[in-house]
């Protein structure tokens, strides 16, 4: 799907007077954010579109969000995409939307990982957490954990209790949760229906809830750390895109995800690795590690489809990533 002619006038004039598109490329199977090559006065620029589009999942407030981290991670001194403009109302782009530099270099995830790529990309986020940022709603928010505000561990609790009653008071259950979250009914729907938890995923999430939350100072963190928003050279991790989960919160937030998803992608005897890179460039150690690993892996499925991994360069099932999973949640409820 292409972006509206009025986003696409709209990107090519905040490059400058006359500046003509030359291709359009949409980054996610067809749809946006989307790559842009423009030129002006015989100078090509690649530039990165996001605008809010019907069918897209992105809405207004994650384009707001992504503008004011990448003002923020430019004021920083970061090393992150720089925010070329916005228009956050939408007016003259005809949607809420911004325009951003294109990051050369590789986001693909490799088939096998090396202890240095592990080191930089858990430094690359330290250097995130070392600016200090109370929560500035909306736009900067406070983050309880990474991307979207949904709670799989919630989700299944409602699912137990959904099928744990009678017929009769089936529709009492979707009211109650359309009571306590604002959602619509629809989505009541889809959260009752997915798969059940399993013993120790009911174990994390009992003692998670009996832990609680610790007091921590809050830091700016990205909100969305995989391999696909990460730009590399070599085994150098230069960058980190695609900002518009960030907020403030704690370190363990993106610390926790990031070990995570390579624990459940390459291994887990991967992590160890992640965090020596991001002490090492922190210069302290991480604290209440335990905690936020086990609310990482609270915030999976109960079944993976679709993730990747890979064992000596082969992938791998389900199975084996929902082992990694398991065997990456025993670990943190050991510690905590």
């Amino acid at each position: 799907m292409q972006p509206s002619e009025a986003a696409m006038a709209w990107s090519a004039e905040a490059i400058g007077p006359g500046a003509r598109i030359l291709t359009v490329e949409g980054m996610h199977d067809g749809f946006g954010p989307w790559r842009l090559r423009i030129e002006h006065r015989e100078t090509v620029h690649e530039v990165v579109l996001r605008a809010v589009r019907q069918r897209d999942s992105i809405g207004p407030q994650p384009i707001a969000t992504g503008a004011a981290a990448l003002r923020l991670a430019e004021q920083a001194g970061l090393s992150a995409p720089r925010l070329i403009a916005a228009d956050l109302d939408g007016r003259a782009a005809g949607a809420p939307a911004t325009l951003e530099t294109y990051l050369p270099g590789s986001s693909r995830l490799p088939a096998s990982v090396s202890a240095a790529q592990l080191r930089s990309v858990g430094a690359a986020i330290a250097r995130v957490h070392a600016i200090p940022l109370s929560p500035r709603p909306p736009d900067l928010p406070y983050r309880r954990w990474t991307m979207s505000p949904s709670d799989p561990a919630g989700d299944r609790r409602w699912a137990a209790l959904y099928a744990s009653c009678p017929d009769d008071q089936k529709e009492a259950v979707l009211l109650a949760w359309q009571e306590a979250t604002g959602g619509s009914i629809e989505r009541a729907r889809r959260v009752v229906g997915v798969p059940r938890s399993t013993p120790l995923l009911h174990l994390a999430d009992e003692r998670i809830r009996e832990h609680g939350r610790p007091a921590e100072p809050t830091v700016f963190v990205h909100g969305d750390v995989w391999w696909g928003n990460t730009r590399w050279d070599g085994d150098h991790c230069f960058a980190l895109i695609d900002w518009k989960d960030s907020g403030a919160g704690s370190p363990g937030v993106d610390l926790g995800n990031l070990r995570l998803q390579m624990a459940i992608t390459y291994g887990v005897d991967t992590i160890d690795r992640v965090l020596e890179g991001w002490q090492l460039q922190a210069g302290r150690p991480a604290i209440n590690l335990a905690y936020w690993d086990a609310i990482a892996g609270l915030r999976t499925p109960a079944v993976f489809e679709g993730y990747p991994g890979f064992e000596d360069g082969e992938p791998v099932g389900s199975s084996t990533i929902a082992e990694r999973r398991d065997d990456f949640l025993r670990g943190a409820l050991d510690r905590l």
